[in-house]
């Protein structure tokens, strides 16, 4: 695969290249992979923020607090 990159963003990944260890391909896989990564943090942390205002999703998530309450007041389970 062949990519064009702006001559700033060539030089600093030259420089950086030069400096560190493994190839061009690496340290563009490694800086993509943290991209995605990133985006889908936000995309995530969208999701939830929408999910926060919807009464049914409040509603469900209440009753699964209130499940878990019950739950922790019961002893836990003797293993074999």
């Amino acid at each position: 695969m062949t990519y064009s990159l702006p001559e700033p963003l060539a030089r600093e990944l030259d420089r950086r290249h030069a400096a560190g260890a493994g190839g061009r391909s690496h340290m563009v896989a490694e800086a993509l992979a943290f991209y995605f990564a990133e985006q889908d943090k936000a995309a995530l942390a969208a999701i939830y923020k929408e999910a926060a205002r919807d009464p049914l999703f409040q509603e469900d998530n209440a009753a699964i607090l209130e499940d878990f309450e019950l739950l922790d007041g019961e002893p836990e389970p003797t293993r074999p």
